[in-house]
């Protein structure tokens, strides 16, 4: 697979695991998430997969609006990275929740699949005046 290829399958992928974040679709979401995933939040919280998995299906945590914007990719063989900005508009712990970040992920493509294996993400620093 190219470059641009592979690039516009892993746009496809993440879009879907956006929107099966937002849905709450447990089942399309885990399947897109590596067995062995580390998932940063920009909280600094770190979760395993089954931790993810395990707010999302409690409602601990709901995800209302998430808008990403890729400023870089890059593909190495199995591996790509894809590092931008988005926007999260979220409900955690029956609260609402909104912030700006920075983030990385990190696909690999295991038997001709691709998902997600590394999530991190930091606030985005706001200017001051």
């Amino acid at each position: 697979m190219t470059s641009s290829a592979s690039e516009s399958a892993l746009l496809a992928l993440d879009d879907e695991r956006y929107a099966a974040m937002r849905a709450r679709d447990l089942d399309r979401l885990g399947a897109l998430l590596a067995d062995r995933l580390t998932y940063t939040h920009s909280t600094g919280v770190v979760e395993t997969k089954a931790q993810y998995l395990d707010a999302l299906r409690s409602g601990r945590v709901k995800y209302v609006r998430v808008d990403r914007q890729v400023d870089h990719f890059a593909a190495w063989g199995p591996c790509a990275v894809l590092q931008g900005r988005l926007e999260v508009e979220a409900e955690v712990d029956a609260q609402p929740y909104r912030t700006r970040a920075l983030f990385t992920s990190t696909w690999v493509q295991q038997a001709g699949e691709w998902s997600m294996a590394a999530w991190a993400s930091t606030r985005e620093k706001q200017e001051t005046p």
